[in-house]
């Protein structure tokens, strides 16, 4: 059957009016705020494999839509931010870190202690927990720059226990991953250039579990977390085991 004019030209308009929302909304997640998907446990406890972290993309700087090219400066990175990077190694997938050192900073690990500028960071650790696979896990809370996050430490897996001291160069950043015992971070990739930085990430959106290969085709699908929806990172060790 053969189109009318007038539904032609409404088609038409519809297709146009699709297409513009469709810019809208990508250019918007390009320059102003998007979402990750974190595919690794780096991050450990505050973010989970499968959590969906929401991203203010404006927070240190505006960009070319769908481009490298900066066009302002809106922030600046602090200690403790989140922050997602892109990938050192030139994949398309990019890393969700902790920043710990700026411009200019001295780094530095001592047996698990941070040190800044020569100062060691306050740690408020928990009692350790045995994990269902035998692992024992430490968790605390770290203080930086008056901000405090939980960190995540495995005493018996081999780790970068000791690095440093190291100078972050100008125009970069030093980052690490809250779960430290099992972070590829700056301790084996380097620091990386303030404007590599996509973003800063502050909470869930929604989360999934990772599929697994045994048990129901449920738990091998996955599932929603939904204790994780909607809800802002945890800034304590406490809140880990809530």
């Amino acid at each position: 059957m053969a189109i009318s004019p007038e539904k032609r030209k409404q088609i038409l308009k519809d297709v146009r009016q699709l297409v513009l929302m469709a810019a809208i909304i990508l250019t918007g997640r390009s320059v102003l705020a998007d979402w990750y998907v974190v595919p690794t446990g780096s991050m450990k406890p505050t973010i989970l494999e499968g959590d969906r972290v929401f991203v203010w993309k404006s927070a240190y700087q505006i960009r070319v839509p769908f481009s490298k090219i900066r066009l302002m400066t809106t922030g600046e990175p602090r200690r403790g931010d989140v922050v997602v990077v892109r990938n050192p190694d030139g994949g398309s997938v990019p890393f969700v870190k902790r920043l710990i050192g700026l411009p200019g900073d001295v780094v530095e690990l001592r047996n698990e202690a941070l040190l800044v500028n020569g100062k060691p960071q306050k740690v408020e650790y928990l009692e350790p927990l045995t994990l269902p696979d035998g692992d024992i896990e430490i968790l605390g809370t770290e203080r930086i720059d008056g901000r405090t996050h939980p960190i995540r430490i495995l005493p018996e897996r081999p780790a970068l226990r000791n690095f440093g001291p190291i100078t972050v160069p100008e125009g970069e950043v030093f980052l690490m991953g809250d779960n430290r015992d099992e972070s590829r971070d700056a301790r084996f990739f380097g620091t990386r250039p303030v404007v590599d930085l996509l973003g800063r990430a502050v909470g869930v959106m929604w989360s999934w579990s990772p599929a697994r290969t045994d048990g129901s085709a449920l738990s091998r699908l996955g599932r929603p977390r939904f204790s994780r929806f909607g809800r802002a990172f945890i800034t304590s060790a406490p809140a880990a085991r809530e």
